[in-house]
Parts: structure tokens; sequence; C-alpha cells
């Protein structure tokens, strides 16, 4: 017991110092190995998919438009299944949980199936809803559980890229995986800006690049994101980085970003910048 007391005793903080800076470089260590086996591993897997991107590089928007299209009819029972591990619990975070509520007249754009109907109910201070999307598909899955809604509601067609509504028309706009599947994003953030009230706010759910620069390293490094293929299969792009898209738009103001999962999930909320 003494002797460990004289040794604490003699502890300096390079002591600590050095143990901290040689257990980092061992666990860099292992990272880095790690990373390098799985490159070897899925190398043949990895060049396949780099050649498939050579040749056919990434779907038009018709192509990926097709795709959802496709995808519609069964999107619940096949994508929704997949959300059920994180998404769905995210979407209710940012629009009835600790991050952000949805409320009053609300517009939710790129509605799709009403995957956010659910949080929207949950949330109990929507007064309206309009939820908009350019694929007929998805708005006659959508349509059914109008009725089961607690509050007026209707879907329609409409571009994100140019939404049918005047100015200042909603208290509330929701973005939930929309974003990534759009062709030009930034205009559809000046949109939804548009449609917005001055006092009112923006709630977007998004996939997208790590926030941590480790793990975006790694996504790139081992071929993750973006993943050659990701855009053809499920229409939505995997490499978007949400939060610079809110930062770049002189219509927006970023007031809250809460990441998920490996910081790969981003819940925004934003309000019209007042001029």
């Amino acid at each position: 017991m003494a002797r460990f007391a004289k040794t604490a005793k003699d502890f300096r903080w390079y002591h600590w110092a050095g143990g901290i800076a040689t257990a980092g470089t061992f666990n860099c260590g292992i990272l880095l190995g790690m990373a390098k086996g799985y490159r070897w591993y899925f190398d043949d897997e990895y060049q396949r998919a780099q050649q498939f991107r050579d040749q056919y590089g990434l779907p038009t928007e018709a192509q990926r438009l097709a795709v959802f299209a496709w995808l519609a009819k069964d999107w619940d029972k096949t994508i929704g299944m997949l959300e059920d591990s994180g998404p769905n619990g995210y979407r209710q975070e940012l629009l009835s949980g600790a991050v952000g509520t949805a409320r009053g007249d609300v517009l939710e754009v790129g509605v799709g199936t009403g995957r956010a109907f659910e949080a929207l109910t949950a949330a109990g201070e929507v007064r309206s809803f309009v939820g908009v999307d350019c694929l007929e598909e998805m708005l006659e899955v959508a349509r059914p559980k109008l009725a089961d809604l607690a509050f007026p509601a209707r879907v329609e067609a409409g571009d994100a890229h140019k939404l049918s509504f005047p100015a200042k028309s909603f208290d509330t706009v929701v973005s939930s995986l929309c974003l990534c599947s759009m062709e030009h994003p930034e205009k559809a953030l000046e949109e939804m800006a548009r449609v917005c009230r001055p006092d009112g706010q923006i709630l977007i759910l998004e996939p997208g690049v790590a926030d941590f620069w480790p793990v975006r390293f790694f996504q790139g490094y081992l071929g993750l994101v973006p993943q050659p293929k990701h855009a053809w299969e499920y229409g939505w792009r995997d490499d978007l980085d949400p939060p610079a898209l809110v930062r770049a738009s002189p219509q927006l103001e970023l007031s809250i970003v809460r990441t998920r999962a490996m910081g790969n999930w981003y819940l925004i909320v934003a309000k019209p910048r007042v001029a």
C-alpha cells in the first residue's frame, strides 16, 4: 500500500498524457487494421461496385422516381420494416418528442406513403395537414390512412421544387427523408422557407455523411458512403450533408441539430430567416 501511495504521489501529468497517447495510438492501429482487413475481404465487391458506377453513373431524376414508383406498393412492408430500426423513432423525436413538435397548420413535403402520420398524431398539436408528393403511386398508399387521423388532412400531387401554396401558409413544414430524394434539395429548402410563416418552423429528418470526422473518413474509406448502387436500388442518395445544406440556404436559419446512430442521421429544426 505504501509503495502504491508513493507511486501515485510521484505520478505527473505527462505520465497520464503518455498513457492516453499510447492507448489512443494502439486503438487507432487496431481500427485501421480492421478497416484494411475489411477492404481486403470485400475488395472484389468494392471493385465491381466502382465499375458499375463508372459505367452507369448516377441515376437521373426520372430513373430515381421510377424506382420509387416501383417500390411504392410494398414500401410499408419492405422499406418500412427497415425504418422500424431507427427512422421511425427519430420521427417521433423530431415531430412529437424531445427535439421538436409539429404544430398548427402542417405541410409535409415528400409525404410518401404517410410514414410520418403516427408521429404527427402523437404530437397532439396539429390543427390541419397537407401532404404533397410527386408520385401518385405513393399517394395511393397514403390516402387510405387519412381516415385514421384526428385532424383535417389531405394529400395531393405536388413538386417540392415549386410548391403551389402561397407564401407564409404553414406553421410547420415537415421534410422526412425528402431532401435525399430531391434532384435539387437547395431549391426544395427555398420553397419550404417560402411557405413557412415567419414564426413557424421547418422540421427535417435526413440520413447522410456522418458529422464526426473519423466516422465520415471510414464511411468513404470502406466504400460504404457513397455506395455506388444505392440510388439505383432505393431511389435516394446516401451522401448528402443535411446541416450544410440548411446552413447554405439564405432563406433559413439553423436552430437545432441532433444526430443519431453513428452520427449519420440528422434531426434538424430550422426557421425562416427574417430580413
